[in-house]
């Protein structure tokens, strides 16, 4: 294999290095994630600047170096911008990057989790970034192999109806109340169920037309929440500062 190769990436974390570089993290639809450092890219005169941005999905040249592989060119696909104009926004896509920076390992190709990841910065520009961000945990959880059970209880088989569940991390799925065991944790409605299952299987840009209560948008937030730290073991820091900003 040569030197050079090109990738399709987005930009999902970048540091300052030295006097005028900086290291990224890169998720890339050939390889899956990766480092890279863009070299004098701080410079007001770099030609990388535009491609290297957070967020950015770019097409790179790089250069492979003994410790990390070198950013020789870039050529900036889709900047997102619009995301760090507005707060709330930007603050969301920083937590659906830092999310997926802890959830896959480096060099693990996953060309569905890549477009998925591009799909939902796009439609956090829409009306309902929160929705988003649910639609992005949930499928992230189904292109890893985490998917829950969601179609009746896990131990009993009840088929999904009216009543009340309980969605069990460690079991993989949901579970009816006469399973749960007396347990008052990860409680979750039917209604929000179906929620979920829609968010799995609909159109991705059609999400905006999905009417979600209030009260289903807290059970589901806490759900994916407690399912995501539970299977990843990690807490995303994105998200404190996401649940202080918009107070959920």
């Amino acid at each position: 294999m040569g030197k050079l190769y090109r990738v399709d990436a987005l930009i999902i974390r970048a540091r300052d290095f030295g006097e005028a570089d900086k290291i990224l993290t890169l998720y890339t639809k050939e390889y899956g994630k990766i480092q890279a450092i863009a070299k004098g890219v701080r410079k007001p005169t770099s030609r990388l600047r535009g491609g290297v941005q957070m967020f950015a999905h770019s097409r790179l040249l790089l250069y492979r170096g003994r410790s990390l592989d070198i950013v020789s060119q870039s050529e900036s696909v889709e900047s997102y911008g619009s995301l760090q104009e507005d707060l709330v926004r930007l603050v969301y896509a920083s937590y659906l990057v830092e999310l997926l920076d802890i959830a896959v390992p480096e060099r693990e190709p996953n060309e569905n989790l890549f477009l998925t990841t591009l799909l939902s910065l796009r439609l956090l520009l829409g009306d309902d970034p929160e929705l988003v961000c649910r639609m992005f945990e949930i499928r992230l959880l189904y292109l890893l192999g985490y998917r829950p059970y969601l179609s009746g209880c896990m131990i009993c088989r009840q088929v999904l109806g009216t009543g009340t569940f309980f969605l069990d991390s460690k079991a993989g799925g949901i579970v009816c109340a006469k399973c749960s065991g007396g347990r008052v944790e990860n409680r979750i409605s039917s209604g929000t169920i179906f929620v979920m299952q829609k968010l799995l299987s609909m159109d991705p840009r059609q999400i905006f037309r999905l009417k979600v209560s209030p009260e289903q948008r807290i059970e589901l937030e806490k759900a994916l929440e407690n399912y995501l730290e539970y299977h990843l073991d990690r807490v995303v820091k994105a998200k404190k500062v996401l649940k202080g900003l918009i107070k959920i």
